[in-house]
Formats: structure tokens, sequence, C-alpha cells
């Protein structure tokens, strides 16, 4: 990303940056909030943040991926484990 570009006024930087907003991927975006935001943010906020804008359908389909892909579980799993 090129950060060196010089603009006349923060009206076209923001300008130019929903330009790059537009034409970037969520790779790409994900990649530069790792590299430019604090570590705080990262493990504190960034996940709050995008459960935000996420419907319940979203995060119930994003929950479900995390149980399946990484051994999350449901509190009755859980009471399951512990009981037996």
């Amino acid at each position: 990303m090129n950060t060196t570009t010089e603009y006349k006024d923060a009206d076209e930087a923001w300008e130019a940056g929903n330009e790059w907003v537009k034409q970037s991927d969520r790779w790409e975006k994900l990649d530069y909030l790792n590299e430019t935001c604090s570590k705080e943010f990262l493990e504190e906020s960034l996940l709050h943040e995008v459960v935000k804008f996420m419907g319940e359908h979203e995060f119930s389909a994003f929950f479900e991926h995390l149980r399946r892909n990484w051994g999350i579980k449901t509190p009755q799993e859980l009471d399951y484990e512990i009981n037996n």
C-alpha cells in the first residue's frame, strides 16, 4: 500500500481512502488492521466491533463455523462433559 502520496487536504485523503476501501478485499483490509492497530484494540475490541455489524443469522453461522472447526462447545456440551 502506498503511504507516501501527498494530498492537498484532508478531504482529498478521505476520498482516496474511500476508493481504497472499495477496491481492497477483506483480506487486504484485515492485513491493514493487523499492521496498524494497537495490540489492545486487536485483542479486546476488534471481534466486538465485527459482531456489532452482523445480524443474528450471520453470527449464528459464524458460531457454527467455530464449533465445527475450532472445538468451541455450547454450554450444554460443557455441562455434559462436566457431569459425565
